[in-house]
């Protein structure tokens, strides 16, 4: 899949930038290869360039170390999600052109030459590698629904990869309340202006979001259970923590749990305010999934 980088790389001396370490491609390669990421794999990368402290060349560098892993066989993905179309009907989200909000290693994944964008404006991904044209020409008319690319990233059991972030970034997990119709969100239609290829389009897309004002998911306690359970690895990479699950290990661990307990995903506190919305007692659940007290 080639390396690539951005113009007027900066030149710094060798090992140490202001007395910091220097995170070199070799580096994040080694870390990724100690979290059993291999060739042929597809990753889904949730990140934070700043977490690894001074990278040579940027963001550029994470990528062409997962790529440099991958192989020409696998594939690369990232969320490019931004707010479209939650501020109003009349934004415009153009496919080839609107950049991502959510890093910029998941930009530098989306402006890749050989990168590819899914259509659907309030959660695209980009992706590069073999597999790239398959979860991305997914035409899904929900967030999370069973064509969707997310969907696909289970079947595909792929490496739900988290460099410098937490599992609180995990997009995995919204699929699970879609999927499970959790009592606390309901479908609302985003509406607005898509552009493809130089093509516009007035588009509506239902989203399944939290309606309840104060609910707050718990991912975090989430990757303590599987972190309890064995599902997740670590590595270092600088002064990042990487850590990585397959997306069908977690699909497998929250379906059971939430639904015995529908308010699995959410803080304790979320399910005082549900409870209390909704004027009915807490789902009595074995007692296993309930989250911290």
């Amino acid at each position: 899949m080639g390396t690539y980088r951005f113009p007027n790389k900066i030149s710094v001396p060798e090992g140490f930038f202001m007395g910091e370490l220097i995170v070199t491609e070799q580096i994040i390669v080694n870390a990724l290869e100690k979290l059993g990421i291999k060739a042929g794999d597809v990753v889904f990368l949730h990140s934070s360039l700043k977490s690894f402290g001074y990278v040579e060349g940027g963001a550029p560098t994470v990528v062409n170390a997962l790529l440099k892993v991958l192989g020409a066989d696998g594939t690369l993905a990232v969320p490019t999600f931004s707010t479209y179309f939650w501020d109003s009907p009349s934004q415009v989200w153009d496919r080839q052109r609107t950049p991502s909000t959510t890093g910029v290693i998941c930009e530098a994944v989306r402006l890749h030459p050989a990168a590819k964008r899914s259509p659907h404006a309030p959660h695209p991904i980009a992706a590069v590698g073999r597999l790239a044209e398959d979860l991305t020409e997914r035409y899904n008319l929900t967030d999370f629904s069973d064509d969707s690319p997310f969907a696909r990233l289970i079947e595909l059991n792929a490496a739900i990869v988290m460099a410098g972030v937490s599992f609180s970034r995990c997009t995995l997990f919204h699929l699970l309340e879609e999927k499970f119709q959790v009592p606390y969100r309901q479908w609302q239609n985003f509406s607005g202006t898509v552009v493809d290829q130089g093509v516009t389009e007035f588009k509506t897309f239902p989203f399944y979001r939290t309606f309840i004002p104060g609910v707050r998911n718990n991912f975090e306690f989430c990757e303590e259970q599987m972190l309890d359970a064995g599902l997740i690895k670590t590595a270092n990479a600088g002064l990042s923590k990487i850590m990585t699950a397959r997306a069908q290990d977690i699909y497998d661990f929250i379906a059971p749990r939430i639904q015995d307990d529908p308010y699995y995903l959410v803080t304790p506190e979320s399910r005082d305010i549900i409870r209390k919305f909704f004027a009915e007692p807490e789902p009595q659940g074995t007692g296993e999934s309930k989250g911290p007290v």
